[in-house]
């Protein structure tokens, strides 16, 4: 049995759809764990890209079997949406299960979400208004609808319940106008159809998995630092993100898991508002968006840029316990004579290795750098351990003492043969 997990190391947006897509080619299961519609994973393969929000990277791979678990919150239009787009591609083979535990995003989530970040004025923290945290929210206020009641009978009448409620919290809190709950069932009702079949016992089939010895990968959405308790809270995602997000949004044990490859950026980006305290608003910053193409999956919203963050790299690794690292995007840095990376902070006159989460504290964190010498080569093209540039070599030797733990993945490039294996 091999149970492996990748774990995004930083604000997510690291490479995970990618990295799980080249380990998803000796799978037997691809499972995702946490997250929903928010999530963006863009996997290039053979020239053609494609996107997924709720699927697993895996649905790629002729013969992995893909599962969407219990800790994931899914969104019947969306899910919908990428299993007719993957049929008209040629890749859906129906090797797909849901969760009956795995919650649903209704439409009254998103509009939901849309009027509450809107409340928030200044204070709001910049949600992909996705409907993922009143989905959370429905879960454990324990109102939720989950993926099993579309095969209940009266799931229709479930759905305008809901809706009916939701019109309680509209109308009086946010002064917004009354949904029509037969409209909310009518771009419900198309999906039941489709995604009825899929739904089963997924805690049972991956049991039995692992009873047979399967090799079983498991990728989830945002990164560590977007963590729900471990993250800059209040910004932050709805759910677990880390290795221990993955036990519980699987049915998996920590006996089970075997492998957890932690991804990380050379450089840094965040999406949204929160503490950033290598972010670079001037010219290296803007020239790692334009050649990373740093723009979000989902919300089309360009991403902040900068240095490398290594007191976050060393508490991501220790929280989530990985057991290597992959590092992408190093080919963004190609045209850098120098590259600057944060060692530690500064803070009224300590210094710190440590994070400090809290984003009053984080914010003033002045990033205390070591400076190294650019690489200056295209490195795009290579393919071989040995053909990396020196200075290359060096960043990832420091990346890997300072994290406290080894990179055994290198990616110089978008297409998933664009990877090293060290």
């Amino acid at each position: 049995m091999s149970v492996t997990t990748i774990i995004g190391a930083q604000w997510g947006d690291e490479g995970k759809g990618k990295l799980a897509h080249l380990l998803a080619s000796d799978q037997d299961y691809v499972l995702r764990y946490q997250g929903g519609s928010n999530a963006g994973h863009t996997v290039i393969s053979d020239g053609q890209t494609y996107k997924f929000n709720l699927m697993p990277s895996g649905m790629l791979i002729d013969g992995v079997r893909c599962i969407l678990c219990d800790g994931v919150v899914v969104n019947p239009v969306t899910l919908c949406w990428e299993i007719e787009n993957l049929r008209r591609l040629g890749h859906y083979r129906g090797e797909l299960s849901v969760s009956r535990h795995a919650h649903l995003v209704l439409p009254f989530h998103k509009t939901q979400d849309l009027y509450f970040e809107e409340a928030k004025g200044k204070a709001a923290i910049g949600t992909t208004k996705q409907g993922i945290g009143p989905a959370y929210a429905d879960k454990y206020f324990r109102v939720g609808l989950r993926a099993g009641d579309m095969l209940s009978p009266d799931f229709e009448e479930r759905v305008k319940s809901l809706a009916s409620r939701k019109n309680v919290l509209f109308g009086g809190y946010y002064g917004r106008d009354e949904l029509d709950p037969d409209q909310v069932w009518a771009e419900v009702a198309p999906t039941v159809e489709i995604l009825a079949p899929l739904v089963t016992d997924t805690i049972r089939l991956v049991r039995k998995a692992v009873a047979a010895n399967a090799r079983i990968l498991m990728e989830g959405a945002q990164g560590t630092l977007l963590d729900i308790d471990y993250g800059t809270y209040p910004f932050v995602t709805s759910s677990h993100p880390i290795s221990g997000g993955a036990l519980l949004g699987t049915g998996l044990s920590w006996r089970d898991l075997e492998r957890v490859v932690g991804v990380a950026k050379a450089y840094l980006t965040r999406v949204g508002a929160g503490p950033f305290p290598t972010e670079d608003q001037g010219t290296a910053g803007q020239t790692m968006a334009r050649t990373g193409a740093e723009f979000g999956t989902v919300s089309g919203r360009p991403r902040r840029c900068g240095w490398l963050d290594l007191p976050l790299l060393r508490y991501a690794s220790q929280l989530n316990g990985f057991t290597e690292l992959a590092i992408t995007k190093t080919d963004v840095l190609d045209e850098f004579d120098e590259i600057k990376v944060c060692m530690a902070y500064e803070l009224d006159g300590q210094r710190l290795e440590w994070p400090d989460m809290d984003p009053d504290v984080l914010e003033r964190c002045a990033p205390i750098y070591e400076t190294l010498p650019g690489w200056r080569v295209r490195t795009s093209g290579i393919r071989q351990a040995q053909d990396l540039p020196p200075a290359l070599v060096d960043y990832l030797a420091l990346i890997a003492r300072e994290s406290g733990t080894p990179v055994k993945i290198v990616s110089v490039g978008a297409d998933r043969n664009a990877t090293i294996m060290l």
